[in-house]
């Protein structure tokens, strides 16, 4: 068995028991347990360090290429947004829906194949190092700004003060947009070399391009238009199932150039 599979699996029980503590603050309402999810959370992210460093070495290559390794780098830079941007104070809701979808990828992960295959040849450019990072870590955000826009238009109805929350919202959202551009543009770029054109309006490059646009919205609608941050939100909910269907919809099931291994 090569070493980064025993790592995926300790990271696994890590996130597992953070998902454990969680659980009981949930239920005993005690902060301290909250700590101990965040804490345990910590411990399964150095793991999943361990796990892609050790994959990297083992394959020779950016683990970045297949299902497995994409769905589990996403989960991964998911965990690392949740460490940084949700804190203690923050509502139980948001914590436990991005911690769900951390869960969601990783029990998918204990069923896809983890074999390592030989590179595509047109996979071995730089630019991998830098068109696929900037994709998962857009969705990372947006990942975020969902489970917060979640909550918002839930908890605005009782008259809750969220200006911190929307503000935090709109940083993330930003961040994002900022990154998926990056992504975009760098597959232009990477794709002219690779295929002779910039653009070929491949459904993975359309998609990507629609959920850019819809976030490119949520900055306008509240930024431009000053609208109320509710309609920014509701966006938002939409630009995630877009991403849901740009990273997992067409990968999985359209012929396209991006299709997963």
């Amino acid at each position: 068995m090569f070493y980064n599979i025993i790592f995926f699996y300790i990271t696994t029980f890590f996130y597992l028991v953070s998902g454990y503590f969680f659980v009981i603050y949930l239920v005993k309402r005690k902060g301290e347990f909250s700590s101990y999810a965040k804490q345990w959370l910590l411990v399964g992210t150095i793991s999943g360090t361990f796990f892609l460093l050790t994959r990297y070495r083992e394959a020779g290559h950016l683990p970045l290429v297949t299902l497995f390794e994409i769905t589990f780098f996403y989960a991964w830079m998911i965990s690392i947004f949740c460490i940084v941007f949700v804190k203690r104070d923050m509502v139980r809701f948001i914590q436990g829906a991005v911690l769900s979808i951390i869960y969601a990828i990783l029990f998918w992960d204990l069923f896809l194949d983890k074999s390592i295959h030989p590179l595509n040849p047109l996979l071995k450019s730089f630019w991998l190092g830098i068109h696929v990072p900037a994709a998962i870590l857009s969705y990372s955000a947006f990942a975020l700004t969902f489970a917060i826009s979640l909550y918002y238009i839930c908890a605005e109805r009782k008259g809750q003060s969220l200006s911190s929350l929307d503000a935090l919202n709109l940083r993330l959202t930003i961040v994002g947009v900022m990154l998926l551009g990056v992504c975009i543009i760098t597959g232009a770029v990477w794709a002219k070399s690779a295929w002779g054109r910039f653009w070929s309006w491949d459904p993975k490059e359309t998609s990507a391009l629609i959920t850019f646009m819809i976030y490119g919205c949520v900055i306008s609608i509240r930024k431009v238009l000053r609208l109320s941050p509710r309609w920014g939100a509701s966006l938002s909910i939409l630009g995630f199932m877009a991403v849901l269907f740009t990273f997992f919809g067409v990968g999985l099931f359209s012929a396209s150039h991006h299709a997963y291994r």
